[in-house]
């Protein structure tokens, strides 16, 4: 009985127990993701938009108001994902959707909601069911989101590659060149915005500064994300122009994020 917990065993059954505990939270942490991808799937098919991630079910821009030879090729785009979408169906399912966001090329195509605090959405999805895949969604301190100078969504990157993951390959230029577009619809208008600059950044920069109205604040913020960029796109705002930032962690705890900045190209009224 005295040799009996020797270190040598003391040691293979704390990892028989370290091992047991892991697979217990990995079975709860793919439990989580099932119930959150779920729900996607479910809200995707209530909203009818196409996939981001597969041309083939995608509407061919000519075949989209094709008797308007004066409509913006890049709104013609956006509205192949979103012409067959049904917003009063989706706000039926929660009133806090603002809009829904598309990367064609990705697999990022959600909801966008918008609460009143910037935690109830880390741990719900777009339908409010309990989640730590959790949803996209809107900084509540900006007021009129696509509207003012810079509007921020935030969403998690998850294992299985899924919501926000997918803004980590934007490190990679070649993935800029191939998909350098981010397009938004709301219940009234379609936005198009186009990538100028990723990065991973602090959390507390000024890429999350809102509610910026002077001029010199303006170009404050346009210079600090020209700076950070990992490469140049050869793309330069103006203080003129409006903006979207999209948030997600990097997978080293809280000390940065993965951050992409865009800039407004189009928009015009969603029919």
């Amino acid at each position: 009985m005295k040799n009996f917990f020797k270190p040598r065993t003391l040691f293979m059954i704390a990892c028989i127990c370290l091992l047991a505990v892991s697979l217990v939270q990995l079975g709860l942490r793919l439990r989580e993701y099932t119930v959150g991808e779920s729900s996607n799937d479910q809200i995707e098919q209530v909203f009818g938009v196409a996939d981001a991630s597969d041309a083939l079910k995608v509407t061919p821009s000519s075949q989209i108001a094709s008797d308007d030879s004066d409509m913006d090729p890049l709104i013609k785009d956006a509205l192949s994902y979103f012409s067959e979408c049904d917003f009063d169906a989706l706000l039926a399912v929660n009133e806090e959707i603002i809009g829904w966001i598309v990367i064609p090329g990705t697999n990022i195509s959600y909801p966008i909601c918008q609460h009143e605090d910037n935690q109830y959405y880390l741990e719900h999805t777009s339908d409010r069911t309990p989640s730590l895949t959790g949803a996209i969604f809107a900084d509540y301190r900006v007021e009129a989101p696509f509207e003012e100078f810079n509007t921020i969504l935030y969403g998690h990157r998850l294992l299985n590659q899924t919501m926000f993951s997918a803004l980590k390959t934007y490190q990679d230029k070649e993935v800029w060149e191939n998909h350098p577009y981010i397009y938004v619809c709301t219940p009234d208008t379609i936005y198009v915005y186009e990538i100028y600059s990723a990065f991973r950044g602090d959390p507390d920069g000024i890429s999350y500064d809102v509610g910026i109205h002077t001029d010199e604040k303006k170009q404050t913020y346009i210079d600090y994300t020209l700076d950070c960029a990992e490469y140049d796109t050869g793309i330069i705002p103006t203080t003129e122009d409006s903006f979207l930032t999209l948030s997600t962690c990097t997978g080293t705890g809280h000390t940065q994020r993965m951050i992409i900045h865009s800039v407004l190209r189009a928009s015009a009224e969603y029919p």
